[in-house]
């Protein structure tokens, strides 16, 4: 009966029932009564919230199922109410710290702050949504720190949180996600410091962060994205240092930074996507020192900034794709030792108005076609190990090897050509030599194929020295021998035949030495009375053969090592 004649007085007396007022009455209805969802709002909810946090929050712990809604309201008028001994407020100031809003949803959709200060630190919201959606904030600071959101989703977007500085340090958020999407922070500073937002996505898309510092630090991200796209900085600069993100995209693409820097200092992606696609950085930069990046597929493609900073501590098995970059001044890719597990590096395309340092040890071909510097690019601690695999399953498979990607002998050569172009010649060995590698059996003909094997065997291209040198002389070793076992004269000291037999196997491998000639033809006189016969002359003339293949990579290796 009760609930009939509340329902009839609120409906028709002219008198709005106050909620609060009447929370002892819902209690002692019974449970088989389905009521509507207990509201605070209105003057009810301002008039309790007047009286002080430690009032509200007695009352909230009596009602914690109670919904409660501010939406609408302009605080900017409040004044220190002088019926109750709470706090001033006076000003446009306005003190939320340390409320608990119970565990239902919160709403102050479309409310007004004045100029003063705004002050949520420490307060605790509902497990359902908490909704600020398009609330204009004043000249004053915000603070939201410690703040500690429920389950539900948060919602700032479209949020003008005026000039003042806006602080979200160590605040909790929920797993339903966090929305900013299309807010407008001042130039005061914007600090999410030390914030957790949980397991939900976080939405900054299209935000305008104002010309103050934006502070991250130490933020933990876990949820599957993380979107920052079409978002505006201003000049000062953006801290996302020791930061965490979880498994999944970390979004800042077509995101124009104001000439900031934006810092990654030490901090650390999951397996996933980080993408800047067409990010515009005016005449700043980012710096991704001792970062760690998991299975990772990290984008710059397009992107325009003045420095760029990249120097991971940790990065996986995963794509780095940065085609088409223009980096204005310095460019420093430094990669840690992990990086041997990257499955593609793309530079396609792109340039640099200041000089490059590339510095890897890759078990791919990173790919530098068409790519334009006004600088030096600095090639000399880049180590590539081409991937080959075998066209053969036979015993012939470790002859048959070619290049697992038919590009790479192109991209190989564009390395080669920047190694010349700076007078790099040992980079440009490098780079030459697996070229070659990279067209055998695909671009070079069999035979052609065989000699490059051949060349490769016995002199790395032209890098090593000790392998002509022990070639020759194991060959020279080996002629000696046969020259002995083939000698027809009789000789009374044994050690003869071996003299002999070792004069004329070093001048026929050395027969530029003026001597040589005479010590072979003495040697021939003694060893072979008369006509030598074929397989001496064979021998001979094979041996003069490779001794001269060999003399001449002993000094290609030689130029090489010493060119200037």
């Amino acid at each position: 009966m009760f609930y009939i004649a509340k329902r009839y007085f609120k409906g028709h007396s002219g008198v709005r029932l106050r909620q609060w007022a009447t929370a002892s009455n819902f209690k002692v209805m019974t449970t088989d009564d389905k009521l509507e969802p207990q509201i605070l709002e209105g003057d009810d909810a301002l008039v309790l919230w007047r009286k002080g946090w430690a009032k509200w929050n007695e009352w909230i712990a009596e009602n914690p199922g109670c919904s409660i809604s501010f939406a609408g309201h302009d605080f900017s008028k409040e004044e220190k109410p002088p019926e109750f001994g709470g706090y001033e407020f006076g000003d446009g100031r306005v003190d939320f710290s340390r409320v608990n809003f119970g565990n239902r949803d919160v709403s102050f959709v479309r409310s007004t702050f004045g100029k003063g200060d705004v002050n949520f630190s420490k307060a605790k919201f509902g497990d359902r949504d908490t909704n600020f959606k398009e609330t204009v904030f004043g000249e004053g600071n915000i603070n939201f720190s410690d703040a500690i959101f429920g389950k539900g989703a948060v919602k700032f977007s479209k949020v003008d949180f005026g000039s003042g500085n806006v602080d979200f340090s160590k605040a909790t958020f929920g797993n339903r996600g966090v929305y900013f999407s299309k807010a407008k922070f001042g130039d005061g500073g914007v600090d999410f410091s030390e914030a957790d937002f949980g397991k939900g996505s976080v939405d900054f898309f299209h935000t305008n962060f104002g010309s103050g510092t934006i502070n991250f630090h130490r933020a933990v991200f876990n949820g599957t994205s993380a979107n920052f796209s079409h978002a505006t900085f201003g000049k000062g600069r953006v801290n996302f240092s020791h930061a965490t993100f979880g498994k999944g995209v970390v979004d800042f693409s077509m995101t124009t930074f104001d000439d900031t820097y934006l810092n990654f200092f030490f901090t650390t992606f999951g397996d996933g996507v980080v993408n800047f696609f067409e990010s515009n950085f005016g005449n700043g930069g980012v710096n991704f020192l001792d970062s760690n990046f998991g299975e990772t597929e990290i984008n710059f493609d397009w992107a325009k900034l003045e420095n760029f900073m990249f120097q991971p501590k940790v990065i996986g098995s995963g794509v780095f794709s940065a085609e088409g970059l223009s980096v204005g001044r310095t460019a420093e890719l430094v990669l840690p030792p992990s990086a041997s597990s990257l499955k593609s590096f793309n530079l396609y395309s792109a340039s640099f108005d200041g000089p490059l340092t590339l510095k890897a040890n890759l078990k791919i071909v990173p790919d530098l076609r068409g790519t334009k510097s006004s600088h030096q690019v600095e090639l000399s601690r880049l180590n590539i190990k081409l991937c080959r695999i075998p066209m053969a399953r036979n015993w012939f498979k470790k002859f048959s090897a070619v290049a697992e990607d038919h590009e790479d002998a192109a991209r190989l050569r564009r390395l080669k050509e920047i190694a010349e172009s700076n007078k790099d010649h040992q980079a440009a060995l490098r780079f030459s030599a697996d070229e070659n590698r990279a067209r055998r059996w695909i671009e070079t003909s069999w035979l052609g194929s065989v000699l490059d094997m051949a060349f490769s065997a016995c002199s790395n291209y032209g890098q090593s020295i000790l392998r002509p040198f022990v070639a020759l002389f194991l060959l020279a070793a080996a002629s000696m021998g046969i020259y002995k076992e083939l000698a027809t004269s009789t000789f009374t000291a044994w050690w003869k035949a071996w003299e002999h037999a070792t004069l004329l196997s070093i001048s026929n491998s050395l027969p530029f030495l003026p001597q040589s000639r005479g010590l072979r033809e003495d040697a021939l006189k003694a060893l072979y009375p008369g006509d030598p016969g074929f397989w001496v002359d064979a021998l001979i003339i094979g041996q003069g053969v490779f001794s001269f293949a060999f003399l001449f990579l002993i000094g290609l290796g030689l130029r090489n090592r010493f060119r200037l």
